[in-house]
């Protein structure tokens, strides 16, 4: 990653963001310009930060340059609204397919001379 790559996805990275197409009201994530079910033009919309484990495996054996925390579950989620997207789980030792997520801001990664930390969304089991 670069600073400027940084700062470009720095939206996309920080808030749950996807796309929308104003003609058949398809939802995409992560965002499109066209849409891949009528070829019409997307908007950006905002996704719920709420939804369930749909699907689950825990990551464990990653080439070294990529094992930067060792073992880590990733799922897929769907949102509220229906939209399914994969995501890299957070606060969870055991996840549970149908269990109850919410989209939070952690640390994903650090790198660089001076350890930038880069933060994005994961996704966390509901509390209470």
């Amino acid at each position: 990653m670069t600073e400027i790559s940084d700062w470009i996805y720095r939206i996309s990275r920080y808030r749950l963001i996807g796309s929308k197409c104003v003609e058949c009201g398809e939802v995409a994530y992560p965002p499109r310009l066209t849409c891949y079910k009528c070829g019409g033009k997307m908007a950006d919309y905002q996704l719920p930060r709420r939804g369930k484990i749909l699907y689950y495996t825990v990551v464990k054996s990653l080439p070294e340059r990529y094992n930067r925390y060792g073992a880590y579950p990733v799922a897929i989620v769907e949102l509220e609204d229906g939209t399914r997207i994969f995501g890299l789980l957070t606060d969870v030792d055991n996840p549970e397919k149908g269990m109850e997520v919410e989209a939070v801001l952690r640390k994903l990664y650090t790198y660089g001379e001076h350890g930038k930390i880069i933060y994005g969304v994961k996704f966390r089991p509901v509390l209470g």
